[in-house]
């Protein structure tokens, strides 16, 4: 009997496990029972795999609240667009699409931080907004963000990112940075705070040279242009420097706009894409026209990009104004957002065509080369380590409380600059003094927008205005193609 019933036995788990192993082969062998792909777009091919997949999930997967219809179909969309490899193509939830509207709108609550997805290094910060968290906790352009609250961003779109970095006011958020030149990650736990994008700043240099930055391209990014231009005329500008640096860009039709401002006549930008609807050219009219004749520097870097290239490349290639700084950021690729589901209130957000400058130059991933190549003074690793060790522990903060006056320094600084180095923290002299010239600026008075003392590019622009002499051109860092284009 125990023989027989060991045979029993035997016999049931055999037959138990045949069916388990049958239901779960059966799926897989229907799916490739499809015949062979015409091309890389039989779409009814590739149609049929996708509903064999998706009603195999439908039927045997395990857990049925992983594949609701709303939930397969979203994934599919996501990896529709992912696939693509495109870093600017993606969904938009609803609090991503809230996230675009108060950027463009010019108030949203966050750290204020304008980042993007590089290939290489990931998620980077293009440009920490004036005033906002990230910026007076002293997170700087080109730092990348490794980890947000403790969970890696290598994975994450640029607007995923986007959506966990904004919140409401007083919420808190930690970021884990990778700055270059610095050995240890470096940990910014930041407050969110509600940032108003000023998007134009101004103030006249001296009687003749006025002085405008445009942080970004809004929709009021016009019109307080327009105002900025008339002020610095009633008070006598006869040349101006237009700063673009870090602005990461916006509206193309505000940066279409705003090149009215300085031009009459001429091309502005054009685009092409894969159908007509997207080859548009467009030029200047006799709209706007605040400033036509005075003579421009418009200044530039690494982190000017987008809207910012548009407005750039137009002035300078029909030669209204020159460029001076370092080349810009490189994207030059127009995008579309679209409804997809009014109740869920999504989006997409795809390329649909590349952008020229006037004379033709689709640089994108290259970046516009300025007339004057300008670069500012790059830190050392032992000054960046210093810099990120001052900035952690509060000491320029401390010492300029301590010493509110520049003239404080004379009796002050030295005994400073020694307890640093009591500290093993080893800093230039010339790093150190402006980093304290610039704390006490910004704490004296947010609204001094400018540094006059330790500003390169600016005091290039100034000297160039006003004497007609070209600046001693600089050599630049090669830069990495990092379009992932193939090359035309």
């Amino acid at each position: 009997m125990k023989n027989r019933e060991r045979a029993l036995w035997i016999f049931i788990v055999v037959f138990v496990l045949s069916i388990s192993f049958f239901n779960f082969k059966t799926p897989s062998t229907a799916i490739a029972q499809q015949g062979t792909a015409k091309s890389d777009n039989d779409f009814y091919y590739y149609s049929r795999l996708f509903q064999k997949v998706f009603a195999t999930l439908q039927q045997n997967f395990v857990d049925t609240n992983g594949v609701t219809t709303k939930k397969l179909m979203y994934g599919a969309i996501k990896g529709m667009l992912d696939a693509t490899g495109d870093p600017f193509t993606f969904l938009l939830d609803d609090k991503q699409n809230e996230a675009l509207n108060t950027e463009i709108s010019g108030r949203y609550g966050g750290v204020g931080l304008s980042i993007s997805k590089d290939p290489k290094n990931g998620l980077t910060v293009v440009a920490p907004i004036e005033d906002g968290p990230g910026e007076k906790a002293g997170i700087l352009p080109g730092d990348i963000i490794i980890e947000i609250d403790g969970k890696s961003t290598k994975d994450l779109t640029v607007d995923t990112a986007a959506k966990i970095l904004r919140g409401k006011a007083g919420t808190k958020v930690n970021l884990k940075i990778y700055r270059e030149g610095v050995s240890e990650y470096i940990d910014f736990p930041l407050t969110r705070a509600l940032v108003e994008l000023k998007s134009v700043k101004y103030k006249m240099i001296d009687d003749i040279v006025g002085y405008i930055r445009i942080t970004n391209f809004g929709d009021e990014t016009y019109n307080e242009l327009d105002k900025a231009l008339s002020d610095l005329e009633k008070q006598g500008m006869k040349k101006l420097v237009l700063d673009l640096r870090n602005n990461p860009g916006g509206r193309l039709d505000t940066a279409i706009n705003i090149v009215e401002e300085f031009l009459n006549s001429g091309k502005i930008v054009y685009t092409r894409g894969r159908t007509k609807n997207e080859d548009q050219d467009y030029y200047a009219s006799k709209k706007g026209d605040k400033w036509l004749n005075g003579d421009m520097v418009v200044l530039v870097n690494q982190y000017s990009a987008s809207a910012s290239e548009i407005l750039a490349g137009a002035l300078q290639d029909n030669k209204r104004a020159k460029l001076l700084g370092e080349t810009t950021f490189g994207k030059f690729s127009v995008q579309y957002v679209l409804p997809l589901d009014q109740k869920d209130n999504t989006s997409f957000k795809f390329t649909v065509a590349h952008y020229y400058t006037p004379n033709g130059r689709r640089l994108h991933g290259k970046g516009i080369t300025p007339d004057f190549i300008v670069v500012e003074p790059k830190l050392t690793s032992a000054d960046i380590t210093a810099l990120t060790t001052i900035r952690k522990d509060g000491l320029v903060t401390s010492y300029v409380k301590k010493y509110p006056n520049e003239s404080d320094d004379a009796s002050a600084l030295a005994t400073f600059k020694q307890e640093l180095k009591d500290k093993n923290i080893i800093i230039s002299d010339d790093i150190l003094e402006r980093f304290i010239y610039n704390e006490r600026r910004f704490t004296k008075n947010y609204n001094e927008i400018i540094d006059l003392k330790y500003d390169k590019q600016l005091k290039a622009a100034i000297d160039y205005l006003e004497t007609g002499k070209e600046p001693v051109q600089d050599k630049e860092e090669p830069r990495e193609d990092w379009s992932l284009e193939n090359k035309e």
